[in-house]
């Protein structure tokens, strides 16, 4: 049998908390709108926008790439992986 314990909040505590899960919300929101904006392959100013650094700052990280054709892109599930493979 669970039981409940009932407490009350301060107003400003329940208006930060009501804040902090909206920003939350939205930017979980804001991430899956910019997953979704690109392809599945991109090109190297593509990626580096998917990954919200610069082109210079892209080239160093030496990401893995597909090439088609002679025709580089990388896949948006290997940058994915390479920015979880790379969290602290």
């Amino acid at each position: 049998m669970a039981s409940e314990m009932k407490f009350a909040l301060p107003d400003e505590v329940q208006a930060e908390i009501s804040l902090m899960f909206i920003k939350s919300a939205q930017q979980a929101f804001q991430a899956l709108i910019q997953q979704q904006a690109y392809p599945q392959y991109l090109n190297q100013k593509q990626a580096a926008d998917y990954l919200s650094i610069s082109v210079t700052s892209f080239k160093k990280l030496n990401i893995p790439r597909v090439s088609l054709e002679n025709i580089e892109r990388y896949d948006k599930a290997t940058l994915d992986q390479y920015c979880k493979a790379h969290e602290f």
